[in-house]
C-alpha cells in the first residue's frame, strides 16, 4: 500500500489549479490516492498575518480525512509556494493560538515546491519568522523533507515582460531583483537547511502562466517526485 498524498496550494490559489497534478499522481506509475486541500482564492485573500489558522484548520481536516478513508498511518504532504511554509507550521508540536496541530505525527514526507523559506514579504513576515524560529530547517528527523526550487527566469529591470515581472517580484519580496528564480520566487530563497534541496532548471512557479513547465506539470513532476514515491 502507498501512502495518500495531500496537496496544499499557494497564495491566492484555488483547488482546481492542482487537479491536473492530482490526476497525474493518481495514474500509473504512481497510483496514489490524492487529496487537494479545499481552500480557495477568496479564503487566501481574507488571511491576515500572522493568523493563518483558517488554512491550517482546513489542512488538518484534509489530512485526517485522507488517513480515515485510506487506513494509512501517515501521508505524503506537498506544499506549493506559501503552502510549503504553512505545511511546516502544521507539523509543529507547539500551540499556534488556541490550537496545537502536531502534524508531525501524521506526515511521512514534506515536499515544498517554490516555497520561500527565507522571505521579506511584508504580508507573511510575522508568520514566516515564527515558523523559522520554532522549527528551523528540516526540523523533525523522522520526516523526509525536500525543497524544490526553479531556476528559469533571471530578473531584469529592463528586459522582456517575464523578466521585468520577475525582477519586481524578487525585489519586493526578497530585496534583490537581479537574480535567478522561478519567475516569482528566487532560487536561493527556497533553500531549507537539512532538507534535500533540489534545483530544477527551467521550472516555473505556477500553472496560470506556465502550464507545461511549472512544478506540477506532467513533464516536471517525475523530476522531483520519483525518490519520495515509496511504499508505506
Amino acid at each position: 500500500m502507498y501512502r495518500p498524498i495531500v496537496i496544499l496550494g499557494g497564495w491566492l490559489s484555488a483547488p482546481e489549479d492542482y487537479l491536473a497534478m492530482a490526476r497525474f499522481l493518481a495514474a500509473p506509475p504512481y497510483r496514489r490516492v490524492v487529496y487537494v486541500t479545499d481552500f480557495g482564492r477568496a479564503d487566501w485573500a481574507a488571511l491576515r498575518d500572522p493568523d493563518f489558522a483558517p488554512v491550517l484548520d482546513v489542512l488538518a481536516r484534509t489530512v485526517a480525512l485522507a488517513l480515515d478513508e485510506t487506513g494509512a498511518e501517515r501521508v505524503d504532504l506537498i506544499g506549493h509556494s506559501a503552502g510549503g511554509r504553512i505545511a511546516r507550521a502544521y507539523l509543529g508540536h507547539l500551540p499556534l493560538g488556541a490550537t496545537t496541530y502536531d502534524g508531525q505525527r501524521y506526515v511521512a514526507s514534506l515536499t515544498t515546491l517554490g516555497t520561500a523559506h527565507t522571505t521579506y514579504e511584508v504580508w507573511v513576515r510575522g508568520f514566516a519568522s515564527l515558523v523559522n524560529e520554532r522549527y528551523p530547517g528540516a526540523f523533525y528527523p523522522h520526516i523526509a523533507y525536500r525543497s524544490v526550487a526553479g531556476a528559469s527566469v533571471r530578473g531584469r529591470r529592463l528586459g522582456n515582460l517575464e523578466e521585468i515581472l520577475a525582477y519586481r517580484s524578487y525585489a519586493v519580496s526578497f530585496g534583490d531583483g537581479d537574480q535567478i528564480g522561478d519567475g516569482i520566487v528566487p532560487t536561493r530563497a527556497c533553500y531549507l537547511e537539512g532538507a534535500d534541496n533540489l534545483v530544477l532548471e527551467g521550472a516555473r512557479h505556477a500553472p496560470y502562466n506556465a502550464p507545461h513547465t511549472w512544478y506540477g506539470a506532467p513533464a516536471v513532476i517525475p523530476l522531483w517526485f520519483e525518490e519520495v514515491a515509496v511504499p508505506a
